[in-house]
């Protein structure tokens, strides 16, 4: 009986041993991710501003016509790719 016994103990010990080097988090690395996160994000606003940069530079390029063409045209799909639908006659949208 006594081994068993000494058996269950050792493994107890060893199970809260395990668990409580599981619980302590490594602070350093948590530092590190943050640092990660910081600059993966000051790479999008990068990128981000450079992509509003190029645009406004590639509108000042074009002739006026064309900017107003340009203008006609983004408000015609604003839906992403697809014309604004024309709404139908207020009844009809009322009772349908």
């Amino acid at each position: 009986m006594k081994p068993f016994l000494y058996l269950f103990f050792l493994l107890f010990g060893l199970t809260l041993n395990l668990n409580s080097c599981k619980s302590n988090p490594n602070k350093a690395s948590d530092k590190q991710k943050k640092v990660l996160q910081k600059q993966e994000e000051e790479k999008e606003k990068a990128q981000k501003k450079a992509i509003e940069m190029g645009k406004e530079r590639h509108l000042n390029i074009q002739s006026k016509d064309t900017r107003k063409r340009m203008k006609s045209n983004a408000k015609k799909f604003k839906n992403g790719g697809q014309p604004a639908p024309k709404k139908k006659f207020f009844l009809f949208r009322w009772f349908s």
